[in-house]
């Protein structure tokens, strides 16, 4: 049952699919509820891995102590049953797991806001695995575990009854260990990988490297109300420099870079009285990449039905995601299902997800 303890072992560790998934070094449950399409709302615990001049429009002191965010591929529309006893040789497995990946990822993004200064911990532990290629089975592997801090400042460049302009700049410090790579499921390095012993050993013998060093992030926010109305737009360079050092290792490979991502998106919210509005956003991605044009598109809804309800729902990159949120004071809770484009070519394999995040404690003092 050797390959059914190397199987269980990387369902323990979380898995997903082919590799080709951006890298992101936070998301909110909230954006991704709405197709991710945020750049241009991101006003909450999640400003700084959205658009830093955002924080160009806070006054006030917001705390988040306890948020974390728990995916999963969602249960309800993969059946992973077979999955429990997957077989003993590389094509009973492969058979049982070829183009159906698997996620599961944890984070967290505990900080403040303090006025225009914004702090945030970076926890974000993604680990990616999928079968391919029925001739020569594959496993490709995408593990990361992210730790480290980001914060920045909104500088208000313009406060006028015509808008409110502001430019935000942050500055990130990252520690990252990874892998990153497609295996053969026959093959003796995969083999001698998972008789290492201990977990440790065995993500050392797969590749695992270690690295760290430090980003920044410029981005630009134009915000304007008009009676019930807020209209918001703006564009946001991540990772506009972030440099990661590999420590030294035996197998001279290299930890994961953080590559830099060009987004503008914009957004409308509108009030109908008390305990109905509706939000409107649209988020175009990836502008420093050539691809496909519908995979950059991000678009997303949320109504509000109460002060305490709301209903989300969005589509990224041709992928649908819907859910809800509820927020009673110090508790504020997301859960929903949302899918994502994985493949290297629009619609060619999809991870259908599940999500849950909580924040405990958080509020504002607008004092």
């Amino acid at each position: 049952m050797k390959y059914f303890g190397i199987t269980f072992i990387l369902c323990s560790l979380s898995l997903s699919a082919l590799a080709r998934e951006e890298r992101y070094l936070g998301r909110s449950m909230h954006a991704l509820l709405m197709g991710d399409a945020y750049t241009a709302l991101a006003d909450d615990a999640h400003t700084l891995y959205y658009n830093p001049a955002i924080l160009g429009r806070h006054e006030a002191f917001s705390f988040w102590p306890i948020n974390p965010l728990i995916s999963v591929t969602n249960p309800l529309a993969e059946d992973l049953s077979d999955a429990s006893d997957p077989g003993d040789s590389p094509s009973q497995i492969a058979s049982v797991f070829m183009d159906r990946p698997i996620h599961i990822g944890l984070g967290a993004a505990p900080g403040f806001k303090m006025g225009r200064f914004g702090i945030s911990a970076i926890v974000n532990n993604q680990t990616n695995l999928n079968v391919v290629n029925q001739v020569s089975p594959m496993l490709d592997i995408d593990y990361r575990y992210d730790k480290g801090f980001i914060m920045g400042y909104g500088f208000p460049l313009k406060t006028e009854a015509s808008g409110a302009l502001s430019f935000g700049f942050s500055t990130k410090y990252l520690q990252r260990e990874s892998i990153y790579g497609e295996y053969n499921l026959t093959s003796p390095a995969l083999l001698d990988a998972f008789s290492s012993g201990e977990l440790g050993d065995i993500l050392t013998a797969l590749g695992k490297t270690k690295g760290s060093g430090w980003g920044f992030d410029l981005g630009l926010d134009y915000v304007k109300s008009s009676g019930s109305q807020t209209l918001s737009a703006g564009i946001a360079i991540l990772d506009a420099y972030t440099k990661l050092h590999t420590d030294k290792n035996d197998m001279d490979r290299e930890v994961q870079e953080q590559p830099m991502q060009v987004n503008a998106g914009a957004a409308i919210k509108s009030s109908f009285g008390p305990g109905l509005d509706f939000t409107i956003s649209g988020d175009i991605r990836n502008l420093e990449k050539q691809m496909e044009f519908m995979r950059r598109i991000r678009l997303g809804i949320e109504v509000g039905l109460t002060p305490a309800l709301s209903i989300l729902a969005g589509i990224n990159a041709n992928q649908y995601s819907y859910g809800l949120k509820v927020n009673s004071g110090l508790i504020s809770l997301y859960a929903g299902f949302f899918n994502v484009d994985i493949g290297e070519e629009l619609g060619q394999q999809i991870s259908k997800r599940a999500g849950l995040y909580l924040s405990l404690l958080d509020f504002t003092f607008d004092g």
